[in-house]
């Protein structure tokens, strides 16, 4: 993060203003609550690429309430919103712990079926949301007008669920159930409802990403959060801070290192007048670079522990389980 943050401001001086940091944050404050529900499903040993099919799903279902019902108080669409998510996120989990199909391929048949499904709903149209107590969260700052609200409320979820990962017997379980399956049921665990209980939260976080997104823009569409890709961001967050690919150890905190290190390089990409190509390509490049770090640093512990890998590098999670 200080390389880019000097780099940019050594090329483009004056770069970093108060709007250009008020949209940094912004973008982050969505993009955060993607990498929490997905750093928890990665620390179990499993993968969600259905998120943005489900903040889709959970949006969209917030907005057409409110064009339904002009009166309805936003909170109420909310929790509808976030009952939508849960439940999507509960029909992943269905596949993968009952009929035991591998998460990845679940997740990735699911995320075209939310997205068709909102597409079909809409008939492809965006939903304009015209409650002014809730696009008002998106114009609301503090600390003299330079960090948006919704920046704050990401960064309480995310001291709220490190609390959770690091202190509580849950928390705990998710990280041995990620790290060695067996061992959790042997220790008297039960890995499948952690994984379920995980596939519904990871879907109610979703729902609150599509609600950040929808206050931020004014208004709900199919496509907008599909292509924006977050569960790949996502991923690329949470390896790059340092959470593994296969399950068992991480952080929240080094999580949203990631993904604020990843929205700097965007911008500063974007402030040196690069093509938006250029930001896909360093994207790919460092999910590479992640997965070949996460891959050394597994193979050094399992060394260490005086266990052989099978293959040459990691598996992909969900397969082995």
């Amino acid at each position: 993060m200080a390389v880019v943050l000097i780099a940019t401001a050594f090329v483009r001086p004056g770069a970093y203003s108060l709007a250009n940091a008020r949209q940094i944050l912004s973008n982050i404050s969505y993009y955060g609550v993607f990498v929490i529900g997905m750093a928890c499903i990665l620390m179990s040993g499993n993968i969600d690429f259905s998120m943005a099919g489900i903040a889709t799903c959970g949006m969209l279902m917030f907005a057409l309430l409110l064009s339904w019902f002009p009166n309805l108080p936003w909170v109420i669409a909310m929790v509808a919103a976030l009952f939508v998510g849960a439940v999507c996120g509960l029909i992943n989990a269905f596949f993968v712990v009952r009929l035991n199909i591998m998460p990845f391929i679940v997740t990735i048949a699911t995320s075209s079926i939310f997205a068709g499904v909102a597409a079909w709903v809409t008939h492809g149209n965006q939903v304009y949301i015209t409650n002014i107590p809730f696009t008002r969260l998106s114009a609301t700052f503090i600390m003299d007008g330079a960090v948006p609200l919704l920046f704050v409320f990401m960064l309480v979820l995310f001291l709220l669920y490190s609390v959770m990962l690091m202190r509580t017997r849950f928390g705990r379980s998710v990280f041995m159930a990620g790290g060695n399956p067996l061992a959790a049921r042997l220790a008297g665990l039960n890995p499948k409802r952690i994984k379920a209980i995980l596939f519904v939260n990871n879907g109610i976080l979703c729902s609150v990403a599509g609600l950040i997104f929808a206050a931020q823009q004014r208004m709900a569409h199919p496509g907008g959060l599909v292509n924006e890709m977050p569960h790949v961001t996502s991923l690329i967050a949470v390896l790059l801070g340092g959470v593994s690919f296969v399950g068992g150890s991480g952080s929240l905190f080094g999580a949203f290192f990631g993904i604020a290190t990843i929205q700097l390089l965007a911008y500063a990409l974007q402030t040196m007048g690069l093509p938006l190509w250029i930001i896909s390509l360093v994207n790919g490049m460092l999910l590479v670079v992640a997965i070949a770090i996460d891959g050394y640093n597994m193979r050094k512990r399992f060394k260490k522990l005086g266990i052989k890998m099978a293959g040459g590098g990691a598996v992909m999670p969900g397969v082995s389980r």
